[in-house]
């Protein structure tokens, strides 16, 4: 009896297990189930970023004249990139008094459908990209040359291709396409306007809304920001007397020199005034492997992973070139901590594209019309900027300025407080004349005091963080220069960025 009732409770167990098991099965499986329903369901506005790139392929592949009336408006580089600002461009004429949007118009179902896509996507872009096959705006054949068209959603690992309308082809998030491409893309250096503000604006015929740059330096008909190469002779004389005078040593500084006047003889009781004639500028920046890496790790743009089948020296470490994305937006914000609480942070902006800032080495394979490429290794270049900030008044400013550098890849923002110790010199005082000026080298025989400042920072949310560098006012400006012209500049760095800061005369 006690074996029957062992035996039943022994089934009974054996029973309860497997159904236990199955039931967990059926959770798992419907877990997976989930997640795959959701890779595959496209929100409203990715929907409409597909059919705006199936109409879009239509119209380029019958229509010469659009194709080149989207040259010359990428070429404009309204944004300092080649980007085609869709509420900008569309009322413009292409041909025969008929503006871009007539011709959508003929390729859509109908108005209200273009309408609701316009709607939809307030800041539709169509971007011509710099490819590693040498496409780019400016070699773009647009008579002979009918580009394929893609958005920048990467869905199941992968970016589809259009062509007259239908998928043409896809590409693994970690290829670049060797053919002539247009990419369908929300603009990150176009808002949509705050009514509020008094900024520049970019104005639209026929939009409900109105637009405005993030920043000065994305406007393309400005010159205010724009990076630029700089000659061999980057910085004044002054500077290279301050090399002469005060040399590199921890007792004098060069900056003492180019801003107050003072040298070696002037000693703890000198008196110098400030010269407004000079201000800080960030001349040089250099991004490592590890920025490249750590700028490519967003979600929502194509990972350029290491294609090991094709690569010949494989490198795991390599990522997305972010053909889709067009140049990086690189922000900083400098922490110059005045005194008066006023204009204690500046926040600038520039441009630059990946090519300009690193070498990248490729691998390419062969399809039945085309090569594609595959990133395989990187290396930094030296990037030259001119990025003006203020006069190092040491008076009112402190001792020690610090930069917090980012890249932006999301438009939606968010604040955040923080707080920042700072050094202030306090050897200044008045002259017979009533004038302030700086009484001694350094700090001079008086004490350095400290105030803590608190900040709010509105910043970009899903910007990729490139740390932060703190330059000093004691630091050097020249480490080195002779007769032959040859010369090297100071330098701080992180793991992400090297930065060089370096005064030049603004008037």
């Amino acid at each position: 009896m006690n074996m029957k009732r062992n035996l039943l409770f022994y089934l009974y167990f054996c029973v309860f297990f497997v159904l236990m098991s199955c039931s967990e099965c059926l959770q798992d499986e419907l877990v997976i189930e989930k997640e795959i329903k959701k890779e595959n369901v496209l929100s409203q506005t990715e929907s409409y970023m597909i059919r705006f790139s199936e109409i879009l392929s239509k119209a380029a592949t019958d229509d010469s004249d659009l194709r080149s009336f989207l040259k010359a408006e990428a070429l404009s580089m309204v944004n300092n990139d080649y980007d085609i600002f869709y509420p900008y461009s569309k009322s413009k004429i292409v041909s025969n008094g008929k503006s871009f949007r007539d011709i959508l118009i003929s390729y859509a179902k109908n108005e209200e459908e273009l309408l609701s896509i316009e709607q939809s996507l307030p800041l539709l872009t169509i971007y011509v990209p710099e490819l590693p096959s040498g496409f780019d705006a400016n070699s773009w054949d647009s008579e002979n040359e009918i580009p394929y068209v893609v958005s920048n959603l990467l869905r199941n690992d992968s970016v589809d291709f259009y062509y007259d309308g239908t998928p043409a082809f896809s590409l693994k998030s970690y290829e670049i396409p060797g053919c002539a491409t247009l990419v369908i893309k929300n603009n990150e250096r176009i808002r949509l306007k705050d009514k509020s503000t008094t900024s520049v604006g970019l104005r639209s015929s026929s939009s409900d809304y109105e637009y405005e740059f993030i920043d000065e330096a994305f406007n393309g008909q400005s010159t205010l920001m724009r990076s630029v190469t700089l000659p061999t002779g980057l910085f004044p004389q002054t500077v290279t007397q301050a090399f002469n005078e005060m040399g590199i040593n921890n007792n004098y500084w060069q900056r003492d020199y180019i801003y107050y006047g003072l040298t070696k003889q002037s000693g703890n009781t000198g008196f110098g005034y400030l010269n407004r004639r000079f201000s800080e500028a960030i001349r040089y920046i250099k991004f490592t492997p590890d920025a490249y890496y750590k700028m490519s790790d967003q979600s929502n743009d194509p990972k350029w992973k290491l294609y090991l089948e094709q690569s010949a020296n494989p490198n795991p470490n390599v990522g997305n070139l972010l053909w889709t994305e067009g140049r990086f937006e690189i922000r900083i914000d400098v922490f110059v901590n005045n005194l008066t609480g006023f204009g204690s942070s500046l926040t600038k902006y520039f441009s630059v594209s990946p090519q300009e800032i690193f070498d990248i080495q490729y691998t390419t394979y062969k399809t039945a019309f085309f090569y594609n490429y595959i990133p395989t290794d990187i290396t930094s270049k030296q990037y030259a900027v001119n990025i003006d900030l203020i006069t190092w008044d040491l008076e009112s400013n402190s001792f020690g300025w610090k930069f917090l550098i980012s890249e932006v890849d999301d438009q939606t923002t968010e604040t955040y407080t923080t707080t920042v110790n700072a050094e202030y010199a306090t050897n200044f005082g008045l002259t017979a004349s009533g004038i302030i000026g700086k009484i001694g080298l350094n700090f001079g025989v008086s004490a350095k005091k400290s105030q803590t400042n608190n900040y709010t920072m509105v910043t970009n949310k899903g910007s990729d963080d490139l740390g932060s560098i703190e330059f000093s006012f004691s630091d050097p400006v020249l480490v080195n220069y002779n007769a032959n012209q040859m010369f090297t500049l100071f330098s701080k760095s992180n793991p992400y960025v090297e930065m060089i800061l370096c005064p030049r005369q603004i008037y």
